[in-house]
């Protein structure tokens, strides 16, 4: 897990960008019947929405099981953040376990080579998989929920000596998920 990028300038840049597009886009001219008496159409009304920002943008590193996430707008930064949300709002997703990587034979401690992003991953899926039934209640392969795991980059296992990884589940068909599932057996 890698921490977030980019000045906050550099982040809003393309929204103006994109939000003066849209204005010039929803601006029109007019030469109907609506003109005044020296023959100027009428000024154009620009209606713009945006969605609110949901929750609160946190670096992965800082995120712990328990709490609840959607990704981050910004494709680029959804390595890096989540939107941490109250578990009793619409989610995504619901982190389940936070751990120290095991890769068995293979050492992880402070100082050992990154082991490759391969091997990273799939320790890293092969214990959110191992932990989802004592926290879902039913085993993985029989739940209408997934699995989204977060693992250390080579930059943070070296940088950061990271270690830790994160399982989240998530509704397989999509949509958000109000509360807890915890239990659930679904």
């Amino acid at each position: 897990m890698i921490l977030a990028g980019g000045s906050p300038a550099r982040r809003r840049l393309p929204a103006l960008a994109c939000a003066a597009v849209a204005a010039v886009l929803l601006t029109g001219c007019s030469g109907s019947k609506d003109a005044d008496d020296e023959g100027k159409a009428p000024a154009a009304t620009t209606t713009t929405t945006s969605t609110p920002l949901v929750g609160t943008l946190t670096p992965t590193e800082a995120v712990i099981a328990g709490q609840c996430l959607d990704d981050v707008p910004d494709p680029a930064q959804q390595t890096y953040a989540v939107m941490v949300i109250p578990c009793e709002d619409p989610h995504t997703y619901e982190v389940y376990a936070q751990a120290k990587l095991d890769l068995g034979a293979t050492p992880t401690q402070n100082g050992a080579p990154y082991p490759g992003a391969l091997a990273v991953a799939n320790g890293a899926e092969s214990q959110c998989v191992g932990a989802f039934p004592q926290f879902m209640g039913v085993k993985w392969e029989e739940s209408e929920y997934d699995i989204q795991s977060w693992w250390p980059s080579e930059q943070s296992w070296a940088t950061k000596k990271d270690r830790t990884i994160l399982c989240a589940v998530y509704r397989v068909t999509g949509g958000k998920t109000k509360g807890t599932v915890r239990g659930s057996g679904q």
